[in-house]
């Protein structure tokens, strides 16, 4: 096992274990901790005694000391089975959530999230955490059934505060001031180490041009001591390197009379990136009222706006090679002077013939401004029809505006394939959601029975539209602003036209049906009953539009029984077991129709005129496409000792999914390329534990930890018939670079596969006979040669990369390709300590994961030479094959050629296309400290005088450490954001550390 493997396990098991000892030791008969917690769960509040579900859970108190301008962030690491991870590390980053490993293949695996009864996408990224009253996540079908479509990839729940009736108003503002700063760059080859490989390309192949050309641009051999000595540009903290100051505001005001109650939240971001040009900015308001307009009728109110705007172009896009930013800041010259290239203008002839561009000047020529606006209102009536019933509906309305203007000056390789003048990006789109939920419910004890039944309908009306936008041909003096402001100054050159803008609409409506039942008796046994109906617009009208998911559970509250209800050392043992399934609707509307597109490209002669055509897409129509299915087996176990001095869940899980709506490839003979069917299914099975204490509870001194650890195994069970041409296996490209099918799709394997070649090291002197006469080295019969792969098809020499012949046939080639791991940790969780003495306070949180490869991307790209010259790359290349010796002479013999190398480990850049091989798939696992907050808390009325309830004031860092042995920037980066490609860190912005200081004070 590996070194660092062992000692991240360690870290983690003294981390956790000696707190769990303290435990066992600490004498203390503290308070009951774990009181009576009421959880939301299925559209109405239980409690968590009576739960026979999985269900995960973060109040307000377990994240009120953390300051963070994410939700998801405040909550990562904090809930078994829940894997919450930025996809890297820019100012509003994407956040990918996924609960119990992923169900779906081609489509999304996001959760589904309810906001106060209205349904959200992506809500996280729009609540401040300050905010948040609870979160409850619903992680096994028997739970997560009775919200129905989107339902099978978890349900998250988000409730925010709200104002008490009969408070006085209370104000209070928490504000913190930070700098982040970039934790670890990507170490390349110095100035001298730089020119000493340009040396070694320029003349290895004794072309008298191109040794003239590196005399020209570095100078003669023994002129390059001075590069020893010539100052470094560091274009990495020159482009991430600045301090990015953090400004956040929360305020927040609630109170109450006799019969109502309210609570406004106000939040303000403004957050710099470490990036220059970089940024993020947001203003949210919420407001709730609660009224009582009688004794039997109650309304609540909830309206809430977010705005917020994302700067900058980042390091990357989604895209392939050509939109990698980062390479500039990795492979730009380290040094200015001494060549005949002056780093600080733009010379078109460098960037052609090295496809860079001066880092610096590249951030200062591109402006992205992404804006999005949230707009939630909600309202609910609860009327209490008798003493048993109650009738609750909720109206809510959702609306998404999103923005983007990007511009690319005339610098960039955008302009400079288009007449060298800028270019536009336009994008916006909105989306609004209508829902009305109505449900009936009914209470009532009978002496040992309790019943509770629930009944309701659902509505959800969703309608889209998007329009995109290429604008070519500004003029080059043009800025930015003048673009976006002035899109007419955008004039095509004589015989072209402006691109056609794209647009789509894309309406959805849901009609849903559930119900559920729950008994309990005598407090002892509970059995929990749902079933939900789904129809869904994105299905043919008929048979197949509707969906039923039905699901079952059932409990039994063991520390109930006599012989365990009068014991001092088990306060709680509940056995909970669940059965449900729940369905998944994630694919685009009107699939089962055939739509077609008209344009000139496909058009037809009449006359003297050309008529535009119409084509189909390249998806086929499927008028028989239907529900995805989740089916979920859960065992669990909640347990509470000393009387819930130790508490803690222990669930045991397997997860079904068939009917896999997966975009297949399906013969070309049809006319089409691809055909969205319902082929394959795969299974997630794992188990999660989570631990908490008091473990020390005095008056002057309090010490608690809470964890958890997870596992879990995804394997694909079937890919259906007609998913490829061979039903068991397809191969699926990572994008980052083209025509490089990286991923393995096969029935037996989990989702997320690296294929790839096995690294053998480097060919040796020994591989090879030698012609002294021709001074030629010639591979020797039985070794297979890695040209075709690795070399760009030239001769392999000693140094080169050499790759593993699996097959043994002396060939390298595809048939050599092999499974190299996958993403899937091994186990995963989190630990948070929290500590009080007297008026001071501490926590430390620890996020972790063990046994997940990181499929390093950027590893590969700036180890190999591809087409181009005068590139830095990594600083391990400094320690490649040597053809030159220290007075700048070629070797060829032999014997000198061996002893030159005998202290290098490293290959030649390789010389062909980029390729995957084992060298860049690295182990993930890592142990970081996430947060560690110190506060101090005023006595208690010592500023009562003037009205302050509260003064606390704290200093946190977030992302203080991070153990790994992962050479990139960060062993969390997922670039790629596609289920099928998990794992990639390729041109991802950097992680920063963050430090700030900040007060909270409650008036």
């Amino acid at each position: 096992m590996n070194k660092k493997v062992q000692q991240i396990k360690w870290l983690y098991l003294s981390a956790f274990l000696l707190p769990v000892l303290a435990m066992a030791q600490e004498k203390e008969k503290g308070k009951e901790t774990n009181i009576d917690e009421v959880v939301l769960v299925g559209y109405t509040k239980v409690s968590k005694k009576d739960v026979t579900n999985a269900v995960a859970s973060v109040k307000a108190e377990a994240i009120k000391d953390m300051p963070s301008n994410s939700a998801a962030e405040a909550i990562q690491g904090r809930m078994a089975g829940v894997q919450v991870a930025l996809s890297e590390g820019s100012p509003g980053a994407d956040v990918d959530i996924v609960i119990r490993g992923g169900n779906s293949i081609t489509g999304s695996n996001a959760p589904l999230y309810i906001v106060d009864g209205v349904q959200m996408d992506n809500a996280l990224t729009i609540i401040s955490p300050k905010e948040i009253e609870s979160i409850e996540v619903l992680k096994d079908a028997s739970s997560t059934n009775i919200y129905g479509a989107r339902g099978a990839n978890g349900v998250v729940l988000i409730t925010t505060k709200s104002g008490k009736k009969k408070a006085k108003t209370s104000i209070n503002y928490n504000g913190f001031l930070g700098v982040r700063k970039i934790q670890n760059t990507i170490d390349v080859l110095d100035p001298y180490q730089f020119v000493l490989y340009q040396y070694e390309l320029y003349n290895k192949g004794g072309v008298q041009t191109d040794i003239d050309m590196f005399n020209t641009r570095y100078g003669t051999f023994d002129q390059l001591g001075k590069y020893k000595t010539i100052k470094t540009r560091d274009w990495q903290d020159e482009v991430f390197g600045r301090e990015a100051f953090n400004f956040t505001h929360n305020v927040s005001i609630n109170g109450g009379s006799e019969n109502s109650s309210f609570s406004l939240t106000l939040n303000n971001v403004q957050e710099d990136g470490i990036m220059i040009n970089s940024g993020f900015k947001r203003n949210m308001a919420n407001f709730k009222y609660n009224y009582d307009i009688s004794k039997k009728l109650t309304l609540n109110l909830n309206a809430r706006y977010s705005r917020q705007t994302i700067y900058g172009v980042g390091t990357s896009a989604s895209g392939s090679q050509g939109t990698n930013r980062l390479r500039n800041s990795i492979r730009y010259q380290p040094f200015e002077g001494g060549s005949s290239v002056n780093i600080d203008d733009f010379d078109p002839l460098f960037a052609d013939q090295t496809n860079l561009i001066n880092p610096v000047l590249l951030a200062n020529s591109e402006t992205k401004e992404a804006g999005r606006n949230d707009l939630l209102l909600n309202a609910a009536l609860d009327y209490k029809i008798s003493k048993d019933f109650t009738f609750r509906t909720v109206f809510g309305y959702v609306q998404r505006d999103d923005l983007t203007n990007q511009f690319a000056g005339a610098v960039t390789s955008v302009a400079r394939q288009n007449n060298d003048q800028p270019v536009v990006y336009y994008n916006s789109a909105q989306s609004r959601r209508i829902t009305n939920t109505n449900t009936l419910n009914y209470k009532k004890t009978f002496g040992s029975h309790k019943i509770d039944l629930l009944a309701g309908t659902e509505i959800v009306k969703t309608d889209a539209e998007s329009l995109a936008m290429t604008i070519k041909w500004f003029p080059k003096s043009v800025s930015a602003n003048e673009a976006f402001a002035n899109i007419q100054l955008a004039s095509p050159p004589s015989g072209l036209v402006q691109d056609a803008p794209k647009s789509g609409r894309l309406p959805d409506r849901l009609l849903s049906y559930f119900g559920r039942a729950n008994y309990i008796y005598k407090n002892k046994y509970i059995l929990t009953a749902s079933m939900r109906v789904d129809g869904s617009s994105v299905f043919k009208p008929g048979g197949n539009q509707y969906g039923y998911f039905p699901a079952g559970s059932a409990a039994w509250k063991i520390s109930e029984e006599n012989f365990l209800k009068d014991s001092k050392t088990v306060s709680e043992l509940k056995l909970r077991l669940g059965y449900g399934q729940s369905g998944n609707n994630r694919i685009s509307s009107f699939l089962y129709d055939t739509f077609f597109t008209t344009s000139g490209d496909y058009g037809y002669a009449f006359g003297s005129n050309v008529t535009p055509g119409a084509t189909p897409g390249n998806i086929m129509a499927n008028k028989d496409v239907t529900w995805e299915k989740a089916t979920s087996i859960n065992a669990g176990l909640d347990f509470g000792f000393m009387k819930g001095k130790i508490y803690g869940t222990l669930d045991v899980y397997q997860t079904d999914t068939k009917d896999l709506l997966l975009l297949a490839k399906i013969p070309q003979t049809s006319g089409y390329t691809y055909q969205y069917q319902n082929s394959g299914s795969s299974q997630n099975k794992g188990i999660e534990f989570s631990v908490g204490s008091a473990i020390i509870n005095k008056e002057n001194f309090t010490w608690k930890i809470d964890a958890n650890i997870s596992s879990n195994r995804n394997i694909i069970k079937s890919l259906g018939s007609t998913a490829s041409a061979s039903s068991n296996s397809y191969l699926y490209p990572s994008g980052w670079q083209n025509n490089l099918f990286d991923f393995l799709v096969q029935v037996g394997k989990p989702v997320g596969t690296y294929w790839g070649y096995v690294t053998e090291g480097r060919y040796e002197i020994s591989d090879f006979d030698y012609n002294a006469t021709t001074q030629v080295y010639t591979l020797k019969s039985g070794i297979a040669s890695s040209a075709a792969v690795a070399n760009g098809a030239r001769p392999v020499q000693p140094g080169d990369l050499k790759l593993r012949d699996l097959n043994n046939d002396g060939i390298i080639d595809a048939k050599d390709q092999t499974d190299l791991g996958n993403a899937q940790p091994k186990f995963y969780g989190g630990f948070n300590q929290t500590f009080r003495y007297k008026n001071w306070d501490m926590s430390l949180f620890f996020n972790f994961s063990v046994g997940n490869k990181v499929y390093n991307a950027n590893k590969i790209e700036y180890s190999t030479q591809y087409l181009y010259k005068d590139n830095n790359m990594l600083a391990e290349v400094a320690n490649r094959w040597r053809w030159f010796d220290d007075n700048g002479n070629k070797v060829n013999d032999p014997t000198a050629l061996a002893a030159l190398n005998a202290n290098t480990t490293g290959w030649t850049p390789p010389a062909g296309a980029y390729f995957l091989h084992s060298y860049a798939i690295e182990d993930g696992s890592f142990l970081r400290l996430n947060n560690v907050t110190l506060g101090y808390s005023l006595p208690k009325g010592s500023l009562e005088m003037l009205g302050i309830k509260n003064f606390r004031l704290y200093a946190t860092v977030n992302n203080l450490f991070t153990i790994t042995g992962y050479s990139g920037f960060d062993p969390e980066a997922n670039t790629r954001r596609n289920p099928l490609t998990p794992g990639v860190d390729y041109s991802a912005y950097p992680r920063s550390r963050f430090i700030l200081s900040g007060v909270d004070i409650t008036f």
